[in-house]
């Protein structure tokens, strides 16, 4: 079925996080395709509200970042935010392959930066996604901005009605997130209809679809943990300080809202 763009749907999430899946599982769900700002690699500000815009017949999504501008825009929009977290092990795993594999270049998507991973080790470049690298193309921040961005979720999600999932809970509770974001956007979808958009946008069917059109390489491993053979516990402590540097309320809000998985890891006992 068709849901009206006004209120727009606004879908906001973090960089490595599911959004390909979330967008899928968003246009079988209300027949809407996205729209997302004009992209020039290297040079998206994810703090620019100017970049948030709404368009008739379409969804916004983006990894735009929810400052207190972009925050009052989203009021101004009566919009209907839905925000997706992921895991900040998880992620930052995730990131550093995006990276180090150019993953995305057969959609045209490829950061290009893949040389300066090939000068290092897996650790370095992995402790290189977590405090930053900086060169004369590739002005990576670390996991700072990204760790700040849930933070301002949470925060804004406190006091202004947002749908919040992580990747997490769509792969492994994908009927129940699935079914609440249905009600979260007043659809009355029957529980054939999300089985349907269940399977869809499952991981083999969406990397089968892709791969037919030699545009499989953002499909890796699609679960959660995969962290665990990646990370070493000198990793786990620096992705541990950045969060109490940059985003020291995100333990307590993330607690509130259900999801403090996402600061979870096997590997800390």
């Amino acid at each position: 079925m068709t849901v009206s763009s006004s209120p727009p749907i606004v879908f906001l999430s973090v960089f490595k996080s599911g959004t390909h899946l979330m967008r899928k599982i968003l246009t079988d769900m209300t027949s809407l395709d996205f729209i997302e700002p004009t992209i020039i690699p290297g040079k998206v500000d994810y703090t620019d509200a100017n970049q948030l815009f709404s368009q008739k017949g379409y969804y916004y999504s983006w990894h735009l970042i929810p400052t207190p501008q972009v925050q009052s825009k989203l009021k101004d929009m009566a919009a209907i935010p839905i925000f997706l977290l992921r895991n900040v092990f998880d992620m930052t795993v995730s990131m550093y392959y995006h990276f180090a594999r150019n993953i995305d270049a057969d959609i045209g998507r490829g950061r290009n930066v893949d040389h300066y991973f090939k000068d290092m080790s897996k650790s370095e470049g992995l402790t290189a996604i977590i405090n930053g690298l900086q060169k004369p193309d590739f002005n990576w921040k670390g996991l700072g901005p990204h760790l700040e961005q849930m933070e301002l979720m949470l925060t804004f999600a406190q006091e202004y009605p947002c749908f919040v999932t992580t990747f997490e809970n769509i792969t492994s509770h994908k009927f129940i997130e699935i079914k609440r974001l249905a009600q979260f956007l007043n659809l009355p979808l029957s529980d054939q209809q999300l089985c349907d958009i269940e399977q869809a946008s499952s991981f083999n069917q969406m990397r089968a679809a892709a791969r037919q059109k030699n545009k499989g390489s953002h499909y890796r491993k699609g679960k959660k943990n995969s962290h665990i053979d990646e990370l070493t516990h000198a990793h786990i402590r620096l992705i541990q300080q950045a969060v109490v540097t940059h985003s020291p309320n995100l333990p307590k809000l993330s607690s509130i809202a259900g999801i403090d998985d996402i600061l979870c890891t096997p590997l800390v006992r």
